[in-house]
């Protein structure tokens, strides 16, 4: 009995040690609802989501040749919750969720013409 028990202490352990070493994907789906509309863009936030947010402007905006990367280094904001707001063409709809402390990064390119428009090549991934 105290042997099961004890293997049994093991392996949650083990799990949970397993857990908080793998990361977390942090996507946002390529379309949403039946319309289908199509994956647009990200903000970023840190705060409460529906209550004291404040929006994180890129700590890094490079342009080259008509596709632009963002990126927001978080270890810095990790004093509040991060999370992140999908945004998709054509609606209102957004999908939030958090993002996990253990990633540090993350990064929105997207391709735009002479006017400043998004044209596309929209790719998005936290680290």
């Amino acid at each position: 009995m105290v042997r099961s028990l004890l293997l049994i202490c093991v392996s949650l352990a083990s799990a949970a040690f397993l857990s908080a070493q793998t990361p977390v994907k942090v996507t946002c789906p390529a379309t949403i609802g039946q319309a289908k509309n199509p994956f647009d863009r990200i903000s970023i936030y840190n705060g409460k989501q529906g209550g004291q947010e404040y929006e994180l402007a890129p700590d890094d905006d490079k342009k080259v040749r008509g596709k632009v990367t963002q990126s927001w280094s978080l270890k810095d904001y990790r004093s509040m919750n991060i999370f992140l707001r999908c945004r998709y063409q054509g609606t209102e709809a957004v999908l939030a969720q958090d993002i996990p402390t253990n990633v540090q990064t993350c990064t929105f390119t997207f391709e735009i013409d002479r006017k400043g428009t998004i044209t596309g090549g929209r790719n998005f991934a936290c680290r």
